[in-house]
């Protein structure tokens, strides 16, 4: 097997006289049997005695554990894994601009609009953006404020190829995000988020194709329009997309690096970020689902540093998140971003900030390259947070 067992459960407890490892006649020396009277403690008991090992209490214990949970066993069996239906439809657009702009509104009607509170309950959003009509009265005034420098990426990922959509101008991503995220309501976005990846959005243009399509058929009529309908319900990866979107900025707010430029940082920021989001897209095909905890976060930052620098420096992968001075947390720092809903008590929040640490600092002892890449990021992300953080992993046969 590539890889070990890499959650070693903790030592049960000493044998007294009559109990715990016994080997029976015949047992060879190196091959232990114990005693049915001193069971392994389970998994979530193992993940409790972390917290409670931290000092958290009981109730604070149960709010981490529901906050840490793992994901469930992979859907998928083999990587990499097949395109999606929907990157045909980015592939045919322009690579930048406005005409990309264009392109993408024929999809997503919303771009048509300007962020704004309760614009999701207007009769011409309800109309384009959940009906797919044609935006009757398109405002004069474009939302984006450099769609020129809008940029598409094909990116090739463990899990096929994701599209991203890249723009240097802040304002334009928060408006991308608002847009496609909220429905365009006015939502913050933390100024330490430069990447969503958005899963499930509907795209008009290839419902269009589709029903087009369909009404081509030779039998095409009432009936036939009614069994297209009925097609796309059933099959939402006929008309749903999954894309990235990104900033051409500094990685989790952190404005500069020592050792490089502001402008090499900002390169080196969007291939984290785009390996980053990779890393969910991966998770979200692998698994059938993100778990939205912090692990899913600190695996993906181990495979977006890795990536872009080659090597997993503890004290970058901290400052990110703001525990670099743990237990103390450093406001701004992107571990906020996922205190959950309803959010951790303050005092569960301070006990996540020193697991956190730990688990940076077990991760940097994992070893990174593409070499089993696929192997490695499934085994990282079968993990909980506590067992990052108690875990050293290893493996065979990989480069050091």
């Amino acid at each position: 097997m590539l890889f070990r067992h890499l959650f070693h459960p903790q030592a049960p407890p000493a044998a007294k006289s009559g109990d715990g490892p016994s080997r029976p006649a015949g047992t060879s020396p190196g091959r232990l049997c114990y005693s049915s009277s001193v069971p392994f403690p389970t998994r979530d008991e193992q993940r409790r005695a972390f917290w409670r090992q931290l000092g958290a209490s009981d109730q604070q214990a149960d709010e981490l554990l529901r906050h840490c949970h793992p994901l469930p066993a992979p859907q998928e069996a083999s990587t990499p894994l097949k395109d999606e239906l929907h990157v045909d439809f980015y592939r045919g657009l322009p690579s930048h601009g406005e005409g990309l702009l264009d392109g993408l509104k024929t999809a997503f009607p919303q771009l048509n609009f300007s962020p704004a509170p309760g614009v999701s309950q207007t009769t011409q959003w309800i109309a384009a953006v959940r009906r797919g009509e044609a935006v009757g009265h398109p405002q004069p005034k474009s939302p984006f404020l450099s769609p020129d420098t809008l940029q598409l990426v094909l990116l090739q990922t463990l899990a096929g190829t994701l599209p991203a959509l890249v723009t240097p101008c802040r304002e334009d991503f928060v408006t991308l995000v608002q847009l496609l995220a909220h429905r365009g309501e006015p939502a913050e976005v933390p100024p330490s988020m430069g990447a969503l990846l958005l899963s499930g959005i509907v795209n008009w243009q290839r419902v269009r194709q589709f029903l087009a399509l369909q009404h081509a058929q030779p039998a095409a009529g009432q009936a036939a329009s009614h069994r297209a309908w009925g097609q796309l319900q059933e099959q939402k990866q006929l008309y749903q997309d999954r894309l990235v979107l990104a900033y051409r900025g500094p990685y989790s707010g952190v404005a500069q690096v020592e050792g490089l430029t502001q402008t090499a940082w900002h390169e080196r920021s969007l291939t984290l970020r785009l390996a980053h989001e990779a890393t969910h897209y991966f998770t979200l095909r692998l698994f059938g689902r993100l778990s939205h905890t912090v692990a899913e976060e600190l695996v993906a930052d181990w495979v977006g540093l890795t990536t872009a620098v080659g090597r997993y420096p503890v004290g970058l992968a901290q400052s990110f998140l703001g525990v670099e001075k743990a237990p103390a947390f450093r406001p701004g720092g992107r571990l906020a971003n996922y205190r959950g809903n309803p959010p951790l008590s303050d005092q569960a929040f301070a006990l996540l900030v020193q697991g956190s640490a730990m688990a940076t600092q077990k991760l940097a002892t994992f070893p990174p390259g593409h070499v089993f890449l696929a192997a490695k990021v499934q085994a990282l992300l079968t993990l909980s947070l506590e067992e990052l953080a108690l875990s050293a992993p290893a493996v065979e046969g990989a480069e050091g």
